[in-house]
């Protein structure tokens, strides 16, 4: 019985680092990078979002560039099968002054565009305990995997500022506040989250949709 649930295992903890390498960010997608100077790249390209850098490859050179250099880029991400679109912004981290940022672009509204910078942290897991209760408990950790998770960002286009949004719902209601109760009820009835993205982009939408409404009047 021993050897057969250290078998098990085993078999988690490497199929967890096996995941743990299965990232977008870790692949070579096929696309474009639209340079400040006025250049675009077309190839094989590869992002770093945490470095704020990414490679380009092109009649077999590789190339490397700083969001410094990049005012945008596009990919068909292999992993997601789906395009996906970064621009460069600046914004201001911790206090600091502003610096070029890579943002992926979720959704473009009227008044506030959705930005989202992937980040990646780990997370304990573990197997149950085939013994049932014991002094360790129910459950038996087992080591550590890597997660990927969305970071939300909006640009508020009056402003024309990058606003960092938490996981509180009351953050996103206070860049709606000219339709407040409006999203609140939306959020409430719809039983929509802020972290889940099929839910964020719903609320999105639906703001959108309330602002052009509002402005053809």
């Amino acid at each position: 019985m021993k050897k057969l649930f250290g078998l098990i295992v085993l078999s988690l903890i490497t199929g967890a680092e096996l995941r743990a390498q299965n990232f977008s960010k870790d692949m070579w997608h096929d696309g474009e990078v639209d340079l400040f100077s006025g250049e675009t790249i077309r190839g094989k390209i590869k992002y770093d979002l945490d470095n704020n850098s990414l490679q380009a490859t092109t009649g077999g050179t590789v190339r490397s560039f700083s969001s410094y250099q990049v005012e945008s880029f596009r990919i068909f991400d292999d992993l997601q099968k789906t395009p996906r679109s970064f621009y460069t912004l600046p914004y201001k981290k911790a206090g600091n002054y502003d610096s070029p940022f890579f943002f992926e672009l979720l959704y473009e509204g009227t008044k506030l565009t959705l930005l989202n910078r992937e980040v990646f942290v780990q997370r304990a897991i573990g197997a149950p305990n085939p013994w049932g209760w014991g002094w360790w408990g129910p459950r038996m950790g087992m080591g550590t995997t890597v997660v990927q998770l969305d970071s939300y960002y909006v640009l508020d286009m009056a402003k024309e500022q990058v606003i960092k949004l938490s996981d509180q719902r009351t953050d996103w209601l206070t860049l709606m506040k000219d339709f407040r109760d409006e999203m609140s009820e939306f959020m409430r009835a719809n039983k929509l989250s802020v972290t889940e993205r099929k839910d964020v982009l719903k609320i999105m939408a639906h703001y959108d949709e309330l602002v052009k409404t509002a402005s053809n009047k």
